[in-house]
């Protein structure tokens, strides 16, 4: 297969002449019965058309570009790949696999404890999200999950200075949230909403230079 990656195009004849054991002739001819033609361009195997034969595109996300763009911390960008896809274990997750814990929101102690809630309807969180808004300048009311997704996303598509320091702002308020429930969790401790968004605002302005 090192063939593969060493060269761009093959002749026909140049496949077929290889030694029984190359993994380029073993894929030529079991390609071969489904219409090996597909692949060839002006007479050459082209090795690009396979490959993208052999590994198709996967479906398609939304929320591609703000992970992939990201300039927020790995750990941070990580923890957002969990939340958007709704992989984080939030007790509503946790009490549907039968573990028997108290369901309500540390961080609020009124409702209970779910994706949408942490991210922001909790008023712990809704609070953080808020501040670090209007330290962005942004002055409007906090929205449902969701909607701040979509929010974030369409910023993550700019590449101007104040759109990028949103993304990153999004992505690192959830992450802080997050360490601020494990924290009430397993350390029964949550630190003041200033101190929080304080933190946030200096990871922002440290990965948006």
């Amino acid at each position: 297969m090192k063939e593969f990656q060493r060269r761009e195009s093959l002749n026909i004849e140049e496949v077929e002449k290889m030694e029984c054991g190359s993994g380029l002739l073993q894929c030529y001819l079991l390609l071969k019965a489904n219409g090996v033609d597909q692949f060839v361009q002006a007479g050459k195997f082209r090795i690009q058309k396979m490959y993208k034969f052999l590994h198709p595109v996967g479906a398609q996300v939304g929320w591609k570009r703000l992970i992939c763009n990201s300039h927020a911390s790995p750990k941070s960008t990580f923890i957002m790949w969990l939340a958007v896809q709704n992989r984080l274990a939030t007790k509503d997750k946790l009490i549907r696999w039968q573990l028997s814990i108290d369901g309500t929101c540390g961080l609020c102690q009124l409702e209970s404890e779910s994706l949408e809630h942490l991210f922001f309807s909790c008023s712990y969180s809704q609070e953080i999200w808020k501040q670090v808004l209007l330290s962005l300048g942004v002055t409007r009311a906090v929205l449902p999950w969701h909607e701040e997704v979509q929010i974030a996303v369409k910023k993550s598509r700019n590449k101007q200075k104040q759109a990028c320091k949103y993304s990153i702002a999004f992505i690192e308020s959830v992450y802080c949230v997050w360490l601020q429930r494990n924290s009430k969790v397993f350390r029964d401790h949550v630190d003041p909403v200033k101190t929080v968004v304080s933190n946030i605002m200096f990871n922002v302005e440290c990965r948006c230079q």
